[in-house]
């Protein structure tokens, strides 16, 4: 741990938030821009680890007079905290169990053990089980399997199927996750901005009505492009019929238990609206992703004629993302200081005053900056410090809140040019022949593409269907 990186944090924000409200003399707004930067710095250098960096505000803010201590606890208590351990939860029993296995062998069973099928069948079921689980442990799943085919490809061109293969899983990985709001952490901040800030409560049908059909159409066109000049005459696979499991129609009934409870879970997301009415109560998110967790320590394995021990024990929850749901309370925190400070509102009228009211233009520059500044940063230290300004300038153009909150969410997710991106491309290019040069080659295009149609989806949303996300 270099000692030059701590200090840059808190002298590089002391420096940078007096130069910026010198003119003002205006001391909360120092000492939140401070904070601000100095957790900035921490999480882009990982000076110490980031749900370490997120504990700052708990600290900072009631010694700096920002917020007091039970106020900025409570954020760490937000309702999305507790969908996201939920989703946790829920996603820990399917690995437990090697249902993601399961499903992985299932896809790639149906697509064949042609190249470009191979290749379609990594990317299918990469990116849906990154819809329900982590991307970081959807790749370091799917990993052995691909390189388990390595050895089985031949010819001259098989050193660049190999790396076609390896980016399929990396870029599969960050796109299924923009189709739910469990599916990435930035859509679960974005989930608890919305509300905190702007008073809007997405819901889970609402966000994949969009996120689906999105993640569905850059998948097919990183497909395309990774398939772009198949040179499949000097390629050969000899893949034995059993090289992935065997019998991938078969589930134990300990399997199915999980499978059940996932799939009851999934639908009170749908239709927890549809319930709050018929039932009178309110069915949330967080509420739905916690019953089924709740189950999973209540309904027991079967094996045989016996009942054992739950789908899941507390011993199980060692290998839960706990640092995640830190750093989820460190962004909430940090965003209700910036609120509380007047500082978003003092920025978002500083933007507004620079000259460019047009709102589809502000889409398209809020948009690209977060898709390439999240190339070089935590996509959720990208939104947390994004967000509040996005939504306190829709606020002031009198638009939709989450006019540029949504496509700059979505935006964040898409790293697909530097290893050092997301996890899933740090994964695939470790210790592998890939080069910055074959990721950033492909990546460049990706990022090009899926920032236009997320443009161009969201505006389409925005335009026709402005009650979605009411």
């Amino acid at each position: 741990m270099s000692v030059l990186k701590i200090a840059v944090g808190p002298v590089l924000g002391c420096i940078l938030a007096f130069l910026i409200t010198e003119s003002t003399g205006n001391s909360e707004v120092f000492f939140i821009l401070w904070s601000a930067i100095w957790m900035l710095s921490w999480w882009i250098s990982q000076a110490v680890p980031m749900p370490v960096t997120a504990l700052l505000p708990l600290i900072l803010f009631p010694s700096l007079g920002i917020l007091d201590l039970k106020s900025t606890a409570a954020a760490y208590g937000h309702e999305v905290v507790f969908l996201f351990l939920g989703g946790f939860l829920l996603a820990l029993a399917l690995e437990k169990h090697n249902l993601h296995l399961a499903t992985a062998n299932w896809i790639l069973s149906k697509t064949g053990k042609q190249p470009r099928r191979l290749l379609l069948g990594f990317s299918l079921a990469t990116a849906f089980l990154s819809m329900w689980i982590s991307n970081t442990a959807t790749t370091m799943m799917m990993l052995p399997m691909a390189l388990s085919v390595f050895p089985h490809v031949g010819g001259t061109w098989a050193p660049q199927f190999r790396k076609r293969l390896l980016l399929s899983l990396a870029y599969a990985s960050n796109i299924g996750g923009i189709a739910t709001l469990i599916g990435t952490p930035p859509n679960a901040v974005l989930r608890g901005l919305s509300d905190q800030n702007a008073g809007v409560e997405l819901g889970f049908f609402p966000w994949m009505a969009l996120g689906l059909p999105v993640a569905a159409l850059i998948l097919l066109a990183m497909y395309l492009l990774l398939s772009f000049q198949w040179n499949s005459n000097n390629l050969d696979i000899d893949l034995p019929n059993s090289h992935f499991f065997g019998n991938t129609n078969q589930l134990t009934t300990t399997q199915k238990r999980v499978v059940c409870i996932f799939a009851l879970s999934i639908a009170g997301w749908m239709l927890g609206p549809w319930l709050s009415k018929m039932l009178g109560i309110p069915v949330s998110d967080s509420t739905v992703a916690l019953l089924g967790a709740l189950l999973l320590f209540i309904v027991p394995e079967k094996e045989g004629n016996k009942s054992k021990k739950p789908l899941l024990d507390w011993a199980d929850t060692h290998n839960l993302a706990w640092g995640v749901i830190l750093l989820f309370g460190g962004g909430f925190a940090l965003a209700k200081g910036l609120e509380s400070s007047g500082l978003i509102e003092m920025l978002s009228n500083l933007l507004l005053n620079a000259g460019i009211d047009n709102m589809w233009v502000l889409m398209g520059l809020f948009s690209l900056s977060a898709l390439f500044l999240t190339e070089f940063m935590s996509n959720v230290a990208l939104v947390t410090l994004l967000l509040p300004l996005v939504i306190s300038a829709a606020q002031s153009l009198q638009i939709h809140p989450l006019f540029f909150a949504i496509p700059v969410t979505l935006s964040s997710s898409m790293a697909f040019m530097f290893p050092m991106a997301t996890p899933p491309n740090a994964i695939v290019f470790s210790g592998s022949e890939l080069s910055i040069k074959d990721m950033a080659r492909a990546g460049f295009w990706l990022n090009i593409f899926s920032g236009l149609l997320i443009v161009f989806s969201c505006g389409l949303v925005f335009r026709f269907f402005p009650g979605l996300f009411s």
